[in-house]
């Protein structure tokens, strides 16, 4: 029995547990099967490698005249090539890899069954595989949703199966219960709700059973449980348990109102990091005078990194080098060089847990914003609901503002109440071209500017690499931002019109503009209305609007069909010519073409860097950032998180810009 609720990083199954547990009870108490013969795997226990071990030792122990059972409630999933269908184990993080890597294939699941002598198998699967959670959404960001597991050939005559859904539906609670509502079902159906009396039930029967318990209360959505082996195979006696009547259970659901519960309560609370105080002037503790002058240099050395900007990884392993080069140091390196590991892991931890939330609070919304959409859900549901999602998520990790402006008209008079105002106020200010009351999202501007309304929000900016260190969390206010870096077409309007130099090259009209500099970049910006988005407005607006993703399109991997980089031109292409690498808000080439000049000076980490989105501006520096990659560099440089920084006096062929406002 395997009951997976609270998965370490993704979605939980609510009510999981609970249903692996009544299956236990039923073995052991109604059926009398031995509590040695029966393994119940729950929570941190039920790793892909613990489930198939359990499978392997319950096989040898059932002769030929037993039943082997296998049931499993938790997430499912489908493979890369969607032949086969994954039980998720609860490691799994947020990655598809992870979810391929840390889950029991239920062809091995099989395999291993099929090497008892029981004279029947029977596998009951509360999980669906098309990777989606109770609640419809992706388990994991870019698996696919929508996947039909092909169906098991040649499989073992013993075997039965019967699975919550079709491969291309999700499982989900039984109205009115926090359970999965398939495994609840075929239990029911075990205990005697589908005969009523002591009678063998066969696998049509329990299938029956279900599929028309589900039929009459589901609302919402599709679940049609799937049954593979042969229909008329005995599975169990009905225990002459009387079920609940499915009339009713009808009638009850019917035209209610649905519900609608956070997420959040059932995520782990966001850890927080403490660095390692900085070092002092001296090694405590230490008989200096015993230790030569070169070793006190590379501890020096060592300890000035230690106070640095640099990453805990790096202060780690600097500290361990010094710790073999060094033996007088080397206790003092290895406590060091501890301290920095367990910062590290420990800031992993609160970002994964971050991450989790602003999954959670997302998935919620998509489903309570169509709820507050309703005219037939009442007033006093939509007011529970949304004082239920902004406690919630108002702290962590935020809301955006367009959902702030939907969630205040429903909220009594508190403070939660006047900081949704607050965040609701700060939606894209009005821009040249656009019509009065105008609700584009993409506006036309002067010179042909294209400028696109990116919404507000909170996300982590930057990464534990290098300068992008540390990561950080930034809210951002609603702003636009130019679809396109700005062409030499626009660009030459400016000149034209005698308010800015001339650019040091030109390409054809709708090639970016490059060979400016930072001055000309903000000359031109002022010139059209705007300005020169700060850097963390831009990691933004590469990011999807704050999305924990790799690169403007998602995590897929970099391909000339989606950027211009080394390899796929020897020079700048006509802006938005790969399309496939736009972000979902419709930029262009925030990764590869030419790199963009940014507001900010460049410092060497972002320790100090502000907050709230604005640009670093104080302490100056001597290079601007630049921001995205250009047609002369590899993959390594299109992560939407990687920085560089250039003269602002000096120009280049493969640096451009474009204007936000």
């Amino acid at each position: 029995m395997v009951g997976i609720e609270g998965y370490s990083f993704v979605p939980p199954v609510p009510g999981a547990e609970v249903n692996a547990k009544a299956w236990y009870d039923y073995l052991t108490r109604t059926r009398g099967v031995a509590a040695s013969s029966v393994k119940l795997l729950l929570g941190v226990d039920a790793t892909s490698d613990d489930m198939l071990d359990a499978v392997e030792v319950a096989a040898s122990k059932v002769g030929p005249q037993g039943t082997l059972w296998f049931v499993f409630v938790g997430h499912g999933a489908p493979s890369v090539d969607g032949k086969d269908g994954l039980l998720v184990g609860v490691d799994v993080q947020q990655k598809a890899a992870s979810i391929q890597k840390r889950s029991l294939k239920r062809q091995e699941l099989f395999a291993a069954l099929a090497k008892s002598r029981a004279g029947s198998i029977s596998v009951i699967l509360d999980a669906c595989f098309s990777g989606r959670g109770p609640d419809g959404a992706s388990i994991v960001p870019g698996l696919q949703p929508l996947v039909t597991v092909a169906a098991v050939s040649g499989a073992d005559p013993r075997l039965v199966v019967l699975t919550a859904a079709k491969g291309d539906q999700f499982a989900g609670a039984l109205p009115g219960a926090n359970r999965p509502a398939f495994s609840y079902l075929t239990l029911g159906a075990l205990r005697g709700w589908a005969a009523g009396k002591e009678d063998r039930l066969t696998a049509g029967d329990v299938w029956r059973y279900t599929t028309a318990a589900l039929d009459a209360t589901l609302r919402g959505r599709n679940q049609t449980p799937d049954l593979m082996g042969k229909v008329g195979a005995v599975v169990g006696m009905s225990a002459g348990e009387k079920g609940p009547d499915l009339a009713a259970m009808a009638k009850a659901t019917a035209g209610g109102s649905p519900d609608f519960q956070v997420s959040a309560s059932n995520l782990p609370a966001v850890p927080r990091a403490q660095a390692p105080k900085a070092l002092g002037s001296a090694a405590a503790g230490l008989d200096l005078g015993g230790v030569d002058v070169d070793a006190l240099e590379k501890y020096d050395a060592v300890s000035e990194f230690d106070n640095g900007e640099a990453g805990p990884e790096e202060k780690a392993e600097s500290w361990r080098t010094l710790a073999l080069e060094v033996p007088e140091f080397a206790a003092l390196a290895e406590k060091r060089a501890a301290e920095w590991d367990r910062y590290a892991a420990k800031w992993r931890a609160g970002e994964e847990a971050r991450l989790m939330r602003v999954a959670a609070r997302d998935s919620d919304w998509e489903k309570l914003s169509r709820l507050l959409a309703l005219q037939v859900v009442g007033v006093k549901d939509k007011e529970r609901w949304s004082a239920h999602f902004a406690k919630a998520y108002l702290e962590s990790p935020g809301i955006e503002p367009a959902a702030a402006a939907e969630l205040v008209k429903y909220m009594p008079a508190s403070t939660i109440k006047e900081a949704l105002a607050r965040l609701a106020k700060s939606a894209p200010a009005a821009v040249p071209g656009a019509a009065a009351g105008s609700r584009s999202r993409v506006v036309d501007g002067k010179a042909g500017i294209q400028w696109v309304a990116i919404p507000g929000g909170r996300f982590t900016m930057g990464s534990d690499k290098g300068d992008e260190w540390p990561a950080h969390g930034v809210t951002i206010k609603s702003f636009w931002m130019a679809k396109t870096l700005v062409t030499n077409k626009q660009y030459k309007a400016c000149v034209d019109a005698g308010a800015c130099s001339a650019a040091q090259d030109y390409g054809s009209d709708d090639q970016p503009v490059v060979g400016v500099d930072w001055d000309q970049a903000k000359t031109f910006s002022e010139w059209v209305g705007g300005r020169l988005p700060s850097e963390a407005e831009w990691e933004y607006a590469a990011r999807s609007a704050g999305k924990n993703q790799t690169y403007p399109w998602g995590n897929a991997k970099v391909t000339c069909e989606r950027a211009v980089i080394l390899g796929c031109g020897s020079v700048t292409a006509p802006v938005c010519s790969k399309s496939a690498g736009n972000t979902q808000q419709g930029l262009c080439d925030m990764a590869g073409n030419a790199w963009e000049w940014v507001q900010d000076w460049y410092h060497g980490s972002y320790s100090g860097a502000p907050t709230d989105g604005s640009a670093w501006e104080y302490p100056a520096g001597s290079n601007r950032v630049i921001r995205g990659g250009s047609w002369y560099n590899g993959a390594i440089y299109l992560r939407s998180a990687v920085r560089d920084n250039f003269n602002p006096g000096n120009r280049s062929s493969s640096l451009g810009f474009r204007s936000a406002r």
